[in-house]
């Protein structure tokens, strides 16, 4: 399984890092985990097409997290040469269909994939959910974060990763990290400016810690993330592998 980090950053607008978004490649599929402005951009930068784009994993409706929905859809109707005919999965947590609808009721029909080529799937937001997608599994718990909010958990070719998505301390990912090859988790902020909602690299350190994470990944880094040594923070409460993510990362689970 392959991790490609299309946006390490948050909402302040940054050169050196997109909002929220990777793209996940197993050996039969490619699934993209949130969709921030620049995502598309960020995608080309990478090589990877969206035509390839197999599912759509939306942790939460903040914009720095679902922009690029947008144009992702328009942009799917209007490629040069062949035009993708097989479906494509959009997952995301309880009120997905009401926000998709919502979408097309501002922008029409041009953003509604030709030949039901879209495929919604809710996952709940107030409980334990999974469904298969090809040849994965993915697993949801609710985040500790605005309703709704998942944390989402994605098992293909004998390894999981696992993405907080924007949380606070959250039991739920500590239970659905277990034993995962890669957390890859929020880290808003260093220890010394905790904001609700959010995580601290000592928490993040701690959840991969007690969800025995073989490598953590901190990303979704606000200014003051870097002039202080967030990877030294986490390491204060867990041995194993941290990385500091940057846009454009390829990380191997």
């Amino acid at each position: 399984m392959e991790i490609t980090i299309l946006g390490s950053g948050t909402v302040t607008p940054s050169l050196e890092r997109n909002a929220s978004g990777l793209v996940i490649r197993t050996l039969e599929s490619w699934t993209l985990v949130d969709m921030g402005p620049g995502t598309l951009r960020r995608m080309c930068e990478a090589g990877v097409d969206s035509k390839w784009i197999d599912g759509i994993l939306i942790t939460h409706f903040h914009p720095d997290h679902v922009s690029d929905l947008v144009p992702f859809l328009f942009a799917s109707n209007y490629e040069y040469g062949a035009v993708r005919g097989e479906p494509f999965h959009l997952i995301g947590p309880t009120g997905l269909e009401q926000f998709y609808r919502a979408l097309v009721g501002v922008y029409g029909d041009w953003i509604v994939p030709k030949g039901d080529r879209l495929v919604l799937e809710e996952m709940n937001a107030g409980a334990p959910d999974s469904l298969n997608l090809h040849a994965m599994v993915i697993r949801s718990r609710p985040a500790v974060h605005s309703f709704p909010s998942l944390h989402f958990r994605i098992e293909a070719d004998g390894v999981s990763v696992t993405v907080s998505g924007d949380t606070d301390f959250s039991e739920a990912l500590v239970d659905l990290g277990q034993g995962t090859e890669a957390l890859i988790c929020e880290c808003s902020m260093p220890d010394e400016l905790k904001q609700p909602g959010h995580l601290i690299p000592s928490e993040a350190g701690l959840i991969a810690t007690r969800a025995r994470a073989k490598k953590l990944v901190l990303t979704h880094f606000y200014p003051p993330c870097e002039v202080v040594d967030v990877v030294g923070q986490a390491a204060r409460v867990y041995s194993g592998e941290i990385v500091k993510a940057r846009d454009l990362m390829v990380i191997s689970a």
